[in-house]
């Protein structure tokens, strides 16, 4: 890991423009988090990332784990998940989805991996478009309650972000707010304002929006 941040510096001392500063998430989220973060005087994050997919490309969170954070991973897809925990071995990967409580559910796979969801709407919605169809099979679910209760027992959260293709606010309303992250990252539209509502009632602040991406920050 040592050789590739130092690999990065120099081809960003090299060839980048002057100011421009490294980003992994799809529109520059994990930069906004980073300096959120920093102002709060947290330089090792920790982190949940439900719905991590590729370790990287378009990630939330590989920005930190580059800067010394640890998580825990949540990715349903079985390949992706191995792929996840050969590029960050420091992370705990599992390979479960997410849900409002423990139990099971349909997993709908596309070829696409990106597409795969637990939502049947999105799943449909998705074969219409591309005319791939679904491969479906049985998951583990689990809440955040089970995730923060069991791995951040004796540490605080400082973030989580939330990609569960069209079951964010489901993923969200399960949470006890026992730990009280100091960000979310949670994907919002704006003909569904639930999450928003629910993060504000519980003392949270959007502070930044990028395309479907809110991101909240502690008020208190």
């Amino acid at each position: 890991m040592n050789y590739l941040n130092k690999l990065w510096d120099f081809i960003k001392a090299r060839y980048a423009p002057r100011g421009a500063r490294q980003a992994f998430a799809q529109y520059g989220e994990d930069l906004i988090i980073k300096d959120i973060l920093k102002k709060k005087g947290i330089k090792e994050a920790t982190y949940i990332d439900i719905g991590t997919h590729h370790p990287f490309f378009g990630n939330n969170t590989y920005l930190l784990y580059l800067r010394g954070g640890r998580g825990v991973l949540v990715e349903p897809n079985e390949e992706m998940c191995r792929v996840i925990k050969s590029k960050r071995p420091k992370d705990i990967c599992l390979n479960v989805g997410a849900g409002k409580i423990n139990g099971e559910a349909d997993f709908y796979e596309f070829e696409q991996s990106t597409r795969s969801t637990f939502s049947k709407e999105q799943a449909l919605e998705n074969e219409r478009e591309t005319g791939q169809k679904s491969n479906i099979k049985k998951q583990k679910i689990i809440s955040l309650n089970t995730i923060a209760e069991k791995y951040f027992k004796d540490r605080d959260i400082s973030l989580i972000s939330i990609d569960a293709e069209g079951l964010d606010f489901d993923v969200l309303s399960g949470f006890n707010f026992s730990q009280r992250p100091k960000v979310f990252c949670v994907e919002v539209s704006e003909d569904d304002k639930r999450v928003q509502n629910l993060l504000e009632s519980k003392g949270y602040k959007l502070v930044a929006q990028v395309f479907q991406n809110a991101i909240f920050v502690d008020k208190n």
